[in-house]
């Protein structure tokens, strides 16, 4: 166990450095987009599919990697790292629509197992009183690995085109992956009773997990933020473009980098607020918060005030990350079930960001891309958020019982 502060804190900035290159694998499809359109000639639905196909390997990893950490550890992250190598190579170095699908189905992969390997990894190395600032650094690569795709890559893209762009995105996996390996806490295998971590005993703490009701209910928090942060992220440059009148490339990159650096801030700072309110409180008030912003994006008279409403929901997404997955390993009742419990928490956050989006384009669709339908797309969105603290509720209520 690692149990001085600085020894916390490298743990968790180099697990934070794979987190920053999973998030700027899943944002490197709007940077090349145009580049692939020319060089290919593929359509808006061909790119599309490069991201759901995606998408759907980044869930499926992430619960069976959080499953199989229990009897691996962060050796897993050796896989994960090795396969943003091989995935970002595949697809750089490929000329078919067939090598681009292969290219990001191995990213999704790679992506989508960090949270779940790192979760059981931090929760046997560090003492319970050190995990929210763990989570807390560990949470804020996301923000940085965001700003980093949309502001950096583009760079990249313009300089050597989408090869340049996945050959970087290469290097940087090998990189972060040695220097996390490199450290004894993330190499070291879990200890468990005997027989916990066959497949057996695996199987048995993925259905104790499925039926652990807190565990589910937290995990619903998870569905709630990805689910409006992902579809803010997605719908909100057209509601600027089209509603409020700014350009394509303005509103684009004026909500993506800006929920990227809301999302950096976020997190540490919802560690601190955690250590200083509680991490119920934090979480159910965040839950709050984004409800009413989302809402208000829609209401708001011009851009300024929409988008810092935008920023408002990005923000309080994050803050409460690290008080929801520190909370994890107490929700367990046995410790090699906290992997797969960050896996479930995982998989229903995929199934937040997939089915939000979804849905907003069908009320787009059916209202005409008219302000009412942009609003009732928000509606959409915030009635997660509304059901996410209905579910704090019960599981506030369930944690007075276990007192």
């Amino acid at each position: 166990m690692v149990t001085t502060r600085g020894g916390a804190d490298l743990l968790a900035v180099s697990l934070m450095l794979i987190f920053v290159t999973g998030a700027v694998t899943l944002t490197l499809m709007p940077v090349v987009t145009q580049d692939l359109e020319a060089r290919f000639g593929f359509s808006s639905a061909d790119i599309g599919l490069m991201t759901t196909v995606f998408m759907g390997f980044y869930g499926v990893s992430g619960i069976t990697s959080g499953v199989f950490a229990a009897r691996w550890g962060g050796r897993l992250l050796a896989v994960s790292c090795g396969c943003f190598v091989v995935g970002s190579l595949i697809f750089g170095l490929s000329s078919t629509f067939g090598g681009f699908l292969i290219g990001r189905s191995i990213q999704g992969i790679g992506g989508g197992m960090v949270v779940a390997t790192c979760s059981p990894v931090m929760a046997h190395a560090l003492p319970p009183e050190r995990l929210g600032r763990a989570w807390g650094i560990f949470g804020s690569g996301w923000g940085l690995g965001t700003v980093a795709g949309l502001l950096i890559m583009p760079t990249i893209q313009k300089a050597g085109g989408f090869r340049a762009v996945f050959l970087v995105t290469a290097g940087v996996g090998l990189v972060v992956g040695i220097a996390a390996l490199s450290l004894r806490a993330v190499r070291a295998l879990p200890q468990h009773p005997e027989g916990a971590t066959t497949l057996r005993g695996l199987g048995r703490s993925l259905g104790a997990v499925a039926v652990n009701r807190r565990v589910m209910l937290l995990a619903f928090t998870n569905t709630a933020g990805l689910a409006i942060g992902v579809g803010l992220l997605q719908w909100a440059p057209g509601f600027l473009e089209h509603i409020h009148g700014t350009s394509e490339a303005v509103s684009f990159y004026l909500v993506a980098a800006g929920l990227g650096a809301a999302q950096l801030l976020g997190n540490p700072l919802g560690a601190v607020a955690a250590g200083r309110w509680g991490r119920y409180f934090v979480i159910t008030g965040s839950l709050v918060v984004i409800s009413v912003a989302t809402v208000l994006v829609g209401i708001v008279p011009g851009v300024i005030l929409a988008f810092t409403m935008v920023l408002a929901a990005g923000f309080f997404t994050m803050f409460f990350f690290p008080p929801m997955l520190a909370y994890i390993p107490e929700l367990v009742r046995k410790p090699e079930q906290v992997g797969a419990a960050t896996g479930m928490n995982t998989l229903l956050g995929f199934a937040g960001s997939m089915v939000a989006p979804w849905i907003f384009g069908l009320l787009l669709d059916a209202g005409s891309g008219s302000r009412g339908a942009y609003l009732w797309g928000f509606l959409m969105l915030a009635a997660f958020g509304v059901a996410a603290i209905i579910g704090m509720l019960f599981f506030g209520a369930t944690r007075k019982r276990a007192r």
